[in-house]
């Protein structure tokens, strides 16, 4: 017995070095200060078009809008494209936007918001397009230092983590999901690092494109079938284009992901968990693993060496089992609210995670289907993953549909009472 737990004492420290020693590596060198610089006015301020697209979002619409309305930038457009809501959505939304969008008509092998992103995309004038969710909220010079930002990196696609409001005690998962998730990435260094093909990581919230790099990769169309776009665009981007940037929010845009129900946040999550494992190398999925299973097994530890090891083996579990949190806490403390539930409870929510990951697995890989927001779909889960692309052949096949369909809407109307009407 005294052998076993020792071996697997040995073990456990091992894990522990080795995921301390990852996180450092990937942590540190990581530029700081990325907006300095950059505050004054833009040399060359290129017409932007926001696209949000919708779906029963009339609880969110109104405060997304306005906040786009009052952005402290000159050229830009808004679009909503909706995907056939059942709420108001629609009539709340359309005195704060420039086009109305509404096509309740799925077209086969497409994702709702992928479609409805690409039909927006069609009408579009920008220079740029910005992909933006209907649950964030942005700051008035968001838009404007992101622009700045990419044209500073010459970047095709930048892409950044709103900061996180969490609210509900569900909630408390979701810094496990993001910072598992800048594991698999390897750390904003290796990401923006053009020859590290295998560093990505996008975020849907918030996907700020040239309309040459959109354009170039094939666009909404390329990806129809993902269920992670966000994730597949950044691939593609990193690997084709080597233009992709991530970068912190600095509390630039805001959002709530999941606040009505715990069912919310559980399919939320479980949709997407085994379809970003199907992008991502196998060693990057390794060392996430490793960090899982320190995290897991520290509590085990503390009880263990309590009962059967000495001093040291009671104060090596202890100081592994509080340096997890910390660790969690330090990738955290800029990207969101912090909820104790996440650091006290934080074995137990990972173990959740687990159980998602194997919901999401056994979902996908055997039933082939997902359902989101009332939605099922059959997602393809090799979206993003393809090398080779024919924009000319795949394109006319949907302008076509899109031309021909009697579902699809268009409604020009004109903010008012905003500031951006008064640009």
């Amino acid at each position: 017995m005294h052998l076993l737990l020792t071996i697997a004492a040995i073990i456990y420290l091992f894990l522990v070095i080795i995921a301390c020693g990852y996180y450092l590596k990937i942590s540190l060198g990581i530029a700081k200060g990325q907006f300095e610089g950059i505050l004054g006015k833009i040399a060359d301020e290129p017409f932007v078009s926001i696209i949000v697209p919708t779906f029963n979002e009339e609880a969110n619409i109104v405060n997304c809008l306005e906040s786009l309305c009052s952005l402290d930038y000159p050229h830009y457009e808004i679009i909503l494209s909706d995907g056939g809501s059942t709420d108001k959505t629609v009539k709340l939304a359309q005195p704060l936007v420039d086009y109305t969008l509404v096509d309740s008509n799925l077209p086969e092998g497409w994702i709702g918001k992928n479609w409805g992103c690409h039909v927006a995309s069609k009408i579009a004038k920008g220079e740029l397009l910005l992909f933006t969710d209907a649950d964030t909220t942005h700051k008035p010079d968001s838009l404007k230092k992101t622009v700045s930002m990419l044209k500073q990196k010459n970047a095709g696609l930048l892409t950044m983590l709103p900061y996180q409001e969490l609210e509900k005690w569900w909630e408390s998962i979701v810094p496990i999901y993001f910072f598992l998730s800048h594991l698999v990435a390897g750390g904003l260094k290796s990401i923006n690092d053009p020859k590290q093909k295998d560093s990505f990581l996008g975020i849907g919230q918030y996907l700020l494109f040239t309309r040459k790099a959109y354009d170039t990769i094939g666009g909404h169309e390329r990806i129809k079938g993902s269920i992670i776009e966000d994730f597949a665009f950044a691939r593609i981007t990193k690997v084709q284009l080597s233009s992709l940037y991530v970068m912190e929010s600095n509390r630039l845009v805001s959002t709530q992901m999941y606040p009505d129900s715990i069912k919310q946040c559980w399919t939320g999550w479980k949709k997407c968990l085994y379809a970003g494992t199907k992008l991502t190398p196998g060693r990057k999925i390794t060392i996430t693993i490793v960090f899982v299973l320190w995290g897991i097994f520290a509590p085990v530890a503390v009880v263990l060496s309590t009962l059967y090891g000495s001093w040291l083996a009671i104060v090596i579990a202890t100081g592994s089992y509080i340096l997890f949190p910390f660790i969690l806490w330090t990738y955290w403390r800029e990207k969101g609210r912090h909820y104790w539930i996440t650091y006290v409870f934080f074995p137990l929510l990972l173990l959740v995670f687990i159980i998602a990951m194997i919901t999401s697995t056994f979902e996908l890989l055997f039933t082939k289907t997902t359902t989101w927001r009332g939605r099922k779909y059959s997602p393809d889960l090799s979206a993003g993953l393809q090398d080779q692309y024919d924009p000319v052949q795949r394109s006319s096949k949907i302008i076509d549909h899109y031309d021909s369909e009697e579902s699809v809407e268009l409604h020009l109307t004109q903010p008012q009472n905003m500031s951006k009407t008064e640009k």
